[in-house]
């Protein structure tokens, strides 16, 4: 015989069921591909990667769990993102600062195109749309002896304005060169601290002339700055800023004279300790610049 309260109670069982689970969310177990960042800073811009990462585990990688041809999401579950904190310059293109979800389609010969799409968060790439690409490029990747068993990046700076991105995995090798912009932000940010006025002024002069003399840039900026410095104040170490600026724009006998007043406030003041840490510096400096002048 038919009876409906039967039937109702284990469909009522079943929704409390599903609708437990619901509430207490998914276990939480630990990943096959564990989830991994690295980030690094080159000149102002901040640079991080956030990924998944899968292991060799006897595998055949290339050509067979990754096939040829196909879109990979460079790492594992979600997909792999990039972020620039400011525009940056990738492989000779440009990309505007932001995130961006990171994907790979390997070649069995020839450069590999990698992508920089710009809807972040997604799984994998099963709702991967070429129509929100932000950048392609073409890569050629190194093949190598040593193999890396887990998926990994790694950001390494070559310089103040450039570096590059490395994805290795098993016994490949991808490299993903940028450059950043940092000159203009930076000669902002010194000027906007001088704005703001206050009893730290000569500092700011004298960070911004040596932050230029030791990238080799505007060097004239430099030396407005560092002679802005010392007007306003006198130390030991912002007379020696403006020793090396007024040697790199070729004027040693200024030099000699800036490295000798280094000197004299050191002398004039018991609490400065900088002179003497940087006194043979100083007097090599001062020895080589004596024979240019």
């Amino acid at each position: 015989m038919y009876n409906a309260k039967m039937i109702k109670t284990p469909l009522l069982l079943m929704l409390m069921m599903c609708f437990g689970i619901l509430a207490y969310g998914q276990p939480n177990l630990p990943r096959k591909s564990p989830k991994a960042s690295t980030s690094y800073t080159v000149g102002l811009t901040d640079i991080t990667v956030a990924y998944s990462s899968p292991s060799v585990n006897g595998r055949a990688i290339w050509g067979e769990l990754e096939a040829w041809d196909k879109l990979w999401r460079a790492g594992a579950n979600e997909a792999t993102t990039i972020e620039f904190s400011t525009d940056a310059v990738i492989e000779g293109q440009p990309l505007p600062k932001g995130k961006y979800s990171f994907f790979v389609i390997p070649k069995e010969t020839g450069k590999w195109t990698v992508i920089f799409n710009k809807i972040a968060d997604q799984w994998g790439a099963y709702q991967y749309d070429e129509k929100q690409d932000a950048l392609r490029v073409d890569i050629a990747p190194k093949m190598v002896k040593v193999s890396e068993e887990r998926l990994s990046y790694r950001i390494v700076d070559q310089g103040i304005d450039k570096g590059y991105i490395r994805l290795g995995w098993e016994k490949m090798r991808l490299y993903v060169r940028f450059r950043v912009k940092y000159l203009d932000e930076a000669i902002a940010s010194v000027e906007a601290a001088v704005a703001g006025g206050g009893d730290k002024v000569w500092t700011f002069y004298a960070q911004g002339a040596e932050f230029l003399l030791d990238a080799k840039k505007e060097m004239k900026k430099a030396q407005e700055w560092a002679d802005k410095s010392t007007e306003l104040f006198g130390h030991s170490w912002n007379w020696w800023i403006k020793a090396q600026v007024d040697a790199a724009n070729g004027d040693y006998k200024s030099a000699v004279a800036s490295a000798a007043k280094s000197a004299e406030m050191a002398a004039a003041n018991e609490k400065d300790r900088f002179y003497d840490s940087a006194k043979t510096e100083i007097e090599n400096a001062v020895t080589e610049w004596k024979s240019k002048s």
